[in-house]
């Protein structure tokens, strides 16, 4: 069995939403294989987005945190401890915007919340559950303040794992990235071959864990370096799919 594992934003999800060619390519694929995310949105953060157009056949959510089949059953997570959570919202609420994963939920301590994704707002951490924190992001504005923030968590913090998307940071647990959970995936759906197709930085555990990969020409220089095949889309990627 073959499975294509997607990034959601800028590869997948556009402005405009999915691309029909894709979308097609993808109805046509998972008729004999597997097609699914692997994003660093929570499942909230992807579900509405495809409803009455692609039903994946697995979620692998918040870079690698969490995998889900697809009637949404976790089938492996990883989650931060409360402490930590803590400690790097402090940190950072007050210089940039910070929301956090948990309970399957996107939280936010500002209440004109910048993020477009549905948020829940609570007015303390405290006010979140222990258990299930898959994970942060943080939104730094600007890609290279999002690169020196992402060096910066990295080295100070040993239980967690940064990963820079654009403007964004996704903060996980150590152990856990979107490479590591295809990784797990094959094995948990005893996979013979896995791709995957990602456009930013934090795909590249991705690219470098598939049996084969895909980024766009587009994409930044550091990604296309480690992608197997460069593609103009999904669909693209897919056409060379069913060619070998």
């Amino acid at each position: 069995m073959k499975a294509l594992a997607s990034d959601f934003d800028g590869t997948l999800y556009f402005e405009n939403g999915v691309k029909e060619d894709d979308r097609k390519a993808i109805l046509a694929f998972q008729k004999h294989h597997l097609f699914g995310l692997c994003t660093g949105r929570p499942l909230i953060g992807v579900q509405h987005y495809l409803e009455n157009c692609i039903q994946p056949d697995f979620y692998i959510v918040s870079s690698g945190a969490c995998i889900l089949d697809k009637e949404g059953h976790v089938l492996y997570e990883q989650t931060l401890s409360k402490a930590i959570t803590k400690t790097i919202y402090e940190q950072y609420h007050e210089k940039a915007e910070v929301s956090i994963q948990a309970d399957f939920r996107i939280y936010t301590l500002v209440q004109n919340s910048q993020i477009p994704l549905a948020q829940t707002y609570v007015e303390s951490i405290d006010c979140i559950g222990d258990d299930h924190i898959f994970g942060l992001s943080i939104n730094a504005v600007n890609e290279k303040q999002a690169k020196q923030w992402t060096y910066d968590l990295n080295a100070t913090y040993k239980e967690i794992m940064a990963f820079q998307n654009k403007e964004y940071i996704d903060i996980v647990k150590r152990g856990c990235s979107k490479g590591e959970a295809i990784k797990k995936l094959k094995s948990l759906l005893h996979l013979d071959y896995v791709y995957g197709i990602g456009d930013s930085y934090n795909d590249i555990p991705m690219l470098e864990s598939a049996d084969c990969s895909f980024t766009f020409y587009d994409s930044p220089e550091i990604v296309q370096k480690e992608a197997t095949h460069l593609v103009s889309s999904i669909c693209e990627a897919i056409e060379r799919i069913e060619r070998e």
